[in-house]
């Protein structure tokens, strides 16, 4: 897998975790690192601080997806993820929030 990855930049995002999500992101950035790749992870910020992802080895995107639909601050919040993948070569949402925020910023996207 490594030489697959090695060069690409791979965005991970995820929406407010206390536990299994932000354990499981935090576990995945270090291999990812070490296999080459270029890793990312966009979220809100209290999340990165209970679990330390630019400590793993990734570079963190402030975003705040909030836990639940509210339509403005959801679009909001693809249209700044937009921005913070535009060269992203992988995007891989953790959730389903996340996953929702993921597709509404890359809608279109080729």
């Amino acid at each position: 897998m490594g030489s697959d990855i090695a060069g690409r930049t791979i965005t991970l995002v995820l929406a407010t975790s206390t536990g299994g999500v932000g354990t499981h992101v935090s576990g995945v950035v270090p291999y990812l690192a070490r296999a080459g790749a270029r890793v990312q992870v966009a979220g809100p910020q209290a999340t990165e601080d209970l679990f330390s992802f630019t400590g793993a080895g990734a570079r963190f995107a402030p975003l705040q997806i909030l836990a639940g639909p509210r339509p403005a601050e959801d679009l909001a919040a693809a249209r700044k993820l937009r921005l913070i993948t535009a060269n992203t070569d992988v995007i891989h949402a953790h959730g389903l929030r996340a996953a929702m925020v993921a597709v509404a910023a890359n809608a279109g996207r080729p």
